[in-house]
């Protein structure tokens, strides 16, 4: 009986993978690794021991052969923990600590995809299922990655181009990640031939409303904030979207009927077309399928309230 056990499991310890993703935690030797790997570095901020989406992404994920298998020849591998309980010396901790605040990490899990000298390029965040869902967002990221070595190479208004084509090839909500590029390509057009200076203006504005938010304490005094931007016209096209979304929002987390939920389904239809992203209708019909069920929204928005 042992003996036929044995024969049948051979052939899988045969096929096992021959490469075991490697994890560093220290970003001066991830670094170093990239440089003479020619690689990006992924980093995985975490809170391994708290962290619920943390740990389900490093299952769903992280823990996979077809992860491995993908990111072997790209990425050198980088895990910044912040955990709760004694995990880590103190030293560590507050290593952690400061690389979470240098690249303005704010949820968890948040990763992201640096050059060797650590520059932002991309990444995502949250609890994502599998490998298919985060990796053209990788790949995207190893793009803009190389648009960063491109510009390295060049000067003037042709290296503005480069960096900014990087910067905008970031996701809209990792850009604040990566103002070292935007900034970089701004002191190298003046003349705004990226339209960087554009992109530049919107971003301060969206720190503006977000400033408006920081003293509201109610929903309703959010609907408020967002109805006294709608209102003014240096209102920027590009945070229009973001603004309607916002205030659907609220009006969700208020909501008492159906109706209540439908009037907050006007206002994202309203963001929806007002959006300047490509996939635009891509974005209404994803709302469209978001409140398709308004009772059992409705009922999931009062038990989260209780």
């Amino acid at each position: 009986m042992f003996k036929k056990a044995l024969t049948l499991l051979m052939p899988l310890a045969m096929v096992a993978p021959s490469f075991a993703a490697e994890w560093l935690t220290e970003l001066p030797a991830a670094q170093a690794k990239a440089a003479a790997e020619n690689k990006a570095i992924l980093v995985d901020f975490t809170g391994s021991d708290w962290c619920g989406w943390c740990i389900r992404l490093r299952k769903n994920v992280f823990d996979t052969p077809e992860f491995d298998s993908y990111v072997k020849d790209k990425f050198v591998l980088l895990e910044i923990d912040l955990p709760h309980g004694n995990k880590l010396t103190p030293e560590q901790k507050a290593v952690n600590e400061a690389l979470a605040k240098r690249f303005k990490v704010t949820g968890f899990p948040t990763v992201l995809v640096l050059t060797p000298d650590a520059k932002v390029a991309g990444g995502f965040g949250g609890g994502q299922p599998n490998l298919a869902a985060v990796q053209p967002s990788l790949d995207k990221a190893l793009e803009v990655a190389a648009l960063i070595k491109k510009a390295e190479a060049q000067q003037g208004v042709d290296k503005a181009k480069s960096l900014a084509a990087a910067y905008l090839g970031i996701p809209t909500d990792l850009r604040n990640q990566a103002t070292s590029l935007r900034d970089e390509a701004l002191a190298l057009d003046p003349e705004d031939v990226t339209g960087l200076h554009r992109e530049a203006k919107a971003q301060r504005q969206r720190a503006a409303i977000m400033r408006d938010l920081r003293e509201v304490k109610t929903p309703q005094k959010a609907v408020e904030v967002f109805d006294a931007w709608l209102a003014k016209p240096e209102l920027m096209k590009e945070n229009l979207t973001e603004v309607y979304f916002m205030k659907s929002n609220a009006m969700l987390a208020m909501a008492e009927t159906e109706e209540d939920v439908a009037a907050a389904e006007a206002v994202a239809l309203k963001g929806a077309d007002a959006s300047t992203a490509p996939d635009a209708a891509a974005v209404r019909a994803h709302v469209v399928d978001s409140f398709k069920d308004k009772g059992a929204m409705l009922r999931m928005i009062k038990a989260r309230r209780r």
